[in-house]
């Protein structure tokens, strides 16, 4: 048995990618820090440090034991076993989860012991789904006989999201639905196609899909600091951009006493928080560990021999970097707040676990494919 587990952890030491894996930990525990701060400053309850703390560290023990026991292709074929059930979690939590407060979306599924959110979860069923489908229909994509089926699979995927009125996560499943396409060879008439489509429902889409406050949102960003409409949606950005400012170059320090407060400064808006207390410097930092981590992964699907390993990298990149970019976006002001995450920043327990497992499936395809990304 020692043997054995120990031929498993030299697997993993042999197969990890461990500059991203301290990437991802050394923002983890950068996160902890500025949560803990917070909950000093009084700003937040129930000790959520500690619920950071345990996630990464259930985060850093599923990323071992899946390149330790696991390769890409098994999991992925291991679609049907996955995929429905998560499908029917995604519409029970719809129709019977939770609201959260300041919010209408219906994504949290209370266990008694705790609360989830099955969309996290339903990130990674639905890129390695889709990731298999893609790789097995890659040669005849753009025939209609196959790319309709592909499509109902996407739709499939953000649908599942708009019935429990996440437009965040819908936009994000998006986002890698339109990456994983581009990457497997979509048409670029088809791609054109989806763009002139998009630009013509974009009027319907706002005067019927979109609610007031929604609309009020996505306006306030061209003019936040003179139009008194918009007041109550541009409060949290307002005071995000305060903070962000009054940290300058060094920042105030993460235990100052004079802390600027923001909504959610421990969740969306950690971004915020890390830039009064580090400055300009520790924002830098943070964006360039970000944008590191998703460049490896990136060249990880890049280099890889497995369309599969690929189209699951393309769907990690997509997934990390649109919420990378979006949340800070949102804390900048310069687009609209919609509730979307920091990757291993921000506060969340599944949110966390999801990112780690997803940064797992990358190291599995740059394990399975290391001989042929450096020669080795």
């Amino acid at each position: 048995m020692g043997e054995w587990l120990a031929a498993r952890w030299g697997r993993f030491r042999k197969r990890a990618d461990w500059l991203n894996l301290c990437l991802a930990l050394g923002l983890s525990a950068l996160s902890v820090l500025c949560i803990y701060a917070t909950y000093v400053a009084g700003y937040c309850q129930d000790r959520p440090y500690q619920i950071q703390a345990l996630s990464t560290a259930l985060g850093l023990c599923a990323v071992v034991i899946m390149v330790a026991f696991f390769d890409y292709e098994s999991l992925a074929g291991l679609w049907r076993f996955y995929y429905p059930l998560t499908a029917l979690v995604m519409v029970f939590t719809a129709f019977f989860g939770e609201t959260r407060p300041g919010s209408d979306n219906r994504s949290w599924l209370d266990l008694g012991v705790t609360s989830i959110q099955p969309s996290e979860i339903w990130k990674i069923a639905f890129i390695l789904t889709f990731a298999w489908h893609l790789a097995k229909v890659r040669e005849d994509l753009n025939q209609p006989r196959v790319l309709i089926p592909v499509l109902l699979n996407a739709g499939i995927g953000v649908g599942v999201v708009l019935l429990q009125r996440d437009t965040g996560v819908a936009l994000v499943m998006a986002a890698i639905v339109a990456v994983m396409l581009f990457v497997a060879g979509l048409s670029r008439k088809l791609i054109l196609g989806a763009v002139g489509g998009a630009a013509v429902l974009a009027p319907v889409v706002w005067l019927r899909f979109l609610s007031d406050f929604q609309r009020e949102r996505i306006l306030s960003i061209f003019s936040p600091q003179n139009s008194q409409d918009f007041e109550a949606v541009t409060f949290q950005q307002l005071a995000g951009l305060d903070s962000l400012g009054s940290g300058q170059i060094f920042g105030i320090g993460l235990f100052a006493d004079n802390h600027n407060y923001v909504p959610e400064m421990y969740n969306d808006f950690i971004f915020t928080f890390i830039g009064e207390s580090l400055g300009f410097l520790g924002c830098t930092a943070v964006i360039v560990a970000l944008s590191v981590l998703c460049g490896r992964i990136l060249w990880t699907g890049a280099s890889s021999r497995s369309y599969t390993g690929r189209y699951i990298c393309a769907g990690v990149f997509a997934m990390l970097a649109f919420q990378i970019i979006v949340n800070i976006g949102m804390c900048l002001m310069v687009l609209p707040v919609i509730g979307v995450t920091l990757p291993f920043l921000s506060y969340g327990g599944t949110s966390v676990l999801s990112a780690y497992i997803c940064l797992g499936l990358s190291m599995l395809v740059y394990g399975g494919d290391k001989k042929s990304m450096f020669g080795e």
